[in-house]
């Protein structure tokens, strides 16, 4: 590597065999890279180049079965593929940092290589770099040798094949920390002087591969396992055959561990995850991707279930069939999909649907069949390619069960149904009549849903469990009871992808809130109750349920909610849960949701005690943010003072940032500016120019300004200074965007959202209201709060870029709430995390 011209000097042999007649040349994806020298089997070789290709003439006459030797020499300055995160004048104590990122089609830019998931091979990774470098690869080390002039070469195999976007290459100043599980050598990295926060952080990473070992019945496949933490990583992570790559993001500060129930459990099993499914099999096409991406997320829910309990992981998929439902633009498009303009625009339906997907699927077959199925696909499929058909194969050679109709309607179909419920009570024939209504609207590629459905009626003797098994528009079921219902649970627990407008009274509600066994249950009541203003009843079991309800998630909706519902009384019952409750992060939401209270007067001094000194970083900066939000009068001030402040990972500072834009007083323009520019920390920048976005709208410098740190190479900053364009509104800012969009250095996210920011600026935020028809929904879109962060990365890992994510699905949604208001009983409002 040339650090100084970001250069990599590279010299790659491929070992090919001849698979079609008449096949006279090699066909290689090259972009960007200056070809030196080809030879096929040591002799001197043919070859062109064009923008995107290397062609190599091969000799003779090919026949099929023929192998060759193909060696290239070339070099480059890689726009994307290869990273080089080095020190400069504005940040000189950066680690330097040298990494790849091959998904989904990106190797090329730095490796003339057949370049597309369809094919598998194995590699040899040689890299010579300073002695006082670590490096990294696919594979087992196989040695560290002098290579003189205060230089080593490392050399790495890998001797399972898996495909080109998985080949891995990282160099540069690490610490590392170890571990094993049995014979399995495990390994972290972070950037130099990061070290310590490697283990509180990934030291569960042995516990999450023994449970999938035994959930899978397939033992994890590769040679070695290492997690390298670079900074500005482009994703939240990659699952690099044997050697993920994560965000820095990910090694949060361990005095704000405790405070994260789940810390980043949730980004560093969906990678490890994908050793199994995308690495060991691997989609054949983009298309399958959810075979990848669905398979990662559900298993996020596996280790949960597993490690943190039954109610967590189900409160998880109950926000995230929220947050699904939530991105209209999901909706109408299948999982399996060729309407796509790049590779690159994969989206949640493979993510998060594709994980309720099988989390369905593995209600309606049952565990056993489940765990049975996913280690037949596995092992009939080791080392291949696979499409969808594969999984259904497997799963019917398993279990003798068809499930061509499940596929067809959840994998190869859109949307997902939306209930209209209701039900009566017949007390001379003792039965109960649900009748269920489908209310989606049934075109192009969505149509009316069949699945079985546990229905639950309670009475006075106890709960009954039936199963209706829905299949059309609109029908009723009856079902036996003794008495007249306390409680009707439709989809008890939560297990059929869907959204619900139940109509029940209060009192079943209350009841529902009060006695449900299951999690997702219990939140459904905790949303419709949030419905019914000026009511003591319902603020009264709200708090009850934030003061005794075994589960620190329902603890925080029920705080969240008593802030939705306002009034003196609910403002009441947060204060003196505030002093009930010590857990972090339920403090947290309790203080969030002081923001919703903007006219009492004693407010302000109470946010500013616990900004000064709660025991809860996250509840101090909560304080900050409800300071913003509330408008407080004297807030600036505050808010300065923090901005100038320390604290773990700077979260008080980066709060105080965002606050700012949300207090809408202009004279913080100058500060934000300061905080805006080179030098700064780049969470802290990120903060500082999402609040910019929100002042002063009418300065067309704040725009430019904004718009020209589209050019820095930091990913944070430029996915920042994306959203904070489209949330600012300014117009002009849409060439600036544009011009973006025509690089070819762009990362795998950021194609989309810059689509969906111009498009906000150009057609406003019309654009992205949702159908009329979203409005009716209540169990799965019912309010307009946030999931409570407990943990991960994921995607949008840093504190900053979620903000930015949140901030602007906030604006976008309460446009789509004030239409509504005149037609609803109470707005709906849902955010993804």
């Amino acid at each position: 590597f040339d650090i100084d011209q970001r250069k990599v000097i590279g010299d790659v042999t491929h070992s090919v065999s001849i698979l079609r007649e008449n096949t006279t040349r090699l066909c290689f994806d090259s972009v960007g890279l200056t070809i030196q020298s080809v030879t096929v089997n040591k002799s001197v070789a043919k070859f062109e180049t064009t923008s995107a290709k290397l062609l190599v003439t091969l000799p003779g006459t090919p026949k099929v079965g023929d192998k060759y030797e193909v060696e290239i020499r070339y070099e480059g300055k890689p726009n994307k593929g290869m990273y080089f995160i080095l020190p400069d004048k504005n940040y000189p104590k950066q680690p330097i940092e040298i990494w790849t990122q091959g998904e989904s089609e990106d190797t090329r830019y730095y490796l003339p290589t057949y370049d597309y998931p369809n094919d598998r091979l194995t590699t040899e990774t040689i890299m010579t770099v300073p002695s006082s470098w670590t490096t990294v690869a696919n594979g087992k080390l196989i040695s560290v040798t002098d290579a003189g002039n205060n230089q080593k070469t490392w050399t790495w195999r890998e001797s399972q094949p898996s495909s080109t976007y998985l080949i891995t290459a990282v160099a540069g100043e690490f610490d590392e920390a170890k571990q094993s599980l049995r014979n399995l050598p495990l390994t972290y990295y972070a950037p130099k002087g990061r070290g310590d926060r490697l283990l509180p952080n990934y030291e569960r990473t042995p516990q999450m591969i023994d449970l999938f070992n035994k959930k899978i019945g397939v033992d994890y496949p590769w040679e070695k396992y290492s997690q390298v933490m670079v900074d500005y990583f482009v994703a939240g992570g990659m699952e690099n055959s044997s050697a993920t790559t994560n965000t820095a993001d990910s090694l949060r500060d361990p005095k704000l561990i405790p405070e994260y129930p789940e810390n980043e459990d949730d980004l560093i099993s969906h990678e490890l995850a994908h050793q199994w499914f995308g690495d060991l099999v691997t989609c054949k096409d983009w298309a399958n991707i959810w075979l990848n991406e669905g398979f990662a997320t559900f298993f996020e829910s596996v280790w949960t279930e597993s490690h943190y309990g039954k109610d967590q992981a189900s409160y998880d998929l109950w926000w995230n069939e929220r947050n699904w439902f939530a991105t209209s633009s999901l909706y109408e498009k299948p999982i399996f999909s060729r309407n796509f303009d790049q590779s690159e625009e994969f989206d949640d339906n493979a993510y998060g649907k594709g994980g309720w997907v099988l989390h369905m699927l593995r209600h309606q077959l049952g565990d056993d069949a489940f765990w049975r199925s996913l280690k037949h696909y596995l092992e009939v499929n080791r080392g291949k390619n696979v499409v969808t058909p594969d999984l259904i194969k497997a799963i019917e050679e398993t279990t003798h069960t068809n499930v061509d109709r499940f596929f067809q309607q959840w994998i190869y179909s859109a949307g997902a149904p939306r209930f209209d419920l209701a039900y009566t009570y017949d007390a001379e024939k003792h039965q109960v009549a649900l009748t269920v209504k489908q209310t989606q609207k049934v075109e192009s590629n969505v149509g009316i849903f069949s699945a079985p459905v546990d229905v639950e009626i309670t009475t006075a003797s106890g709960p009954k469990l039936y199963t209706a098994n829905v299949s059309k528009a609109a029908e009723t079921f009856t079902f036996p009871s003794d008495s007249a219902p306390l409680m009707v649970l439709f989809d008890k627990g939560d297990y059929l992808l869907k959204s619900v407008k139940f109509n029940k009274e209060k009192k079943e509600w209350l009841y529902q809130l009060q006695h449900a066994t299951e999690l997702s249950d219990r939140a459904d009541a905790t949303v419709a109750l949030g419905k019914i203003k000026n009511d003591d009843e319902v603020v009264a079991a709200l708090s009850t349920s934030l003061n005794s309800d075994p589960f620190w998630g329902m603890r925080v909706l029920s705080a969240q909610t008593l802030g939705k519902v306002g009034g003196p009384s609910a403002l009441k019952h947060l204060l003196a849960a505030l002093d009930a409750n010590k857990e972090p992060v339920v403090r947290n939401y309790i203080v969030t949701s002081f923001g919703d209270f903007k006219d009492n007067a004693d407010l302000p001094a109470k946010l500013q005690t616990i900004a000064a000194s709660d025991v809860s970083y996250r509840a101090r900066a909560a304080a900050l943010e409800a300071l913003g939000r509330t408008k407080s009068p004297g807030a600036l001030p505050v808010l300065t003072a923090a901005v100038n402040s320390d604290s773990p990972d700077d979260l008080l500072r980066i709060y105080a940032l965002r606050s700012l834009g949300f207090l809408g007083n202009d004279k913080a323009v100058p500060l934000l500016i300061d905080w805006s520019k080179p030098g700064k920390a780049v969470d802290s920048r990120a903060a500082a120019i999402a609040s910019l976005a929100r002042l002063d709208k009418q300065n067309k410098e704040i725009t430019q300004q904004i718009a020209s740190y589209l050019d820095e190479p930091y990913f944070n900053m430029r996915w920042s200074a994306i959203h904070a364009l489209g949330a600012r509104g300014d117009a002009s800012a849409v060439p600036a965007l544009e011009a973006l969009l025509k690089r070819d250095d762009l990362s795998i996210e950021m194609v989309p959202e810059i689509k969906g920011q111009i498009e906000r600026l150009q057609q406003g935020k019309q654009a992205k209201k949702k159908p009329a028809q979203d409005e009716e929904e209540e169990s799965a879109e019912g309010d307009d709060d946030s999931p409570p962060q407990s943990g991960g990365s994921g995607a949008d890992s840093a504190i900053t870029n979620r903000l930015d994510h949140l901030e602007e699905l906030i604006e976008q949604m309460s446009d789509r709430l004030k239409s509504m208001e005149s037609r609803l009983p109470a707005p709906t409002q849902t955010q993804p995390h």
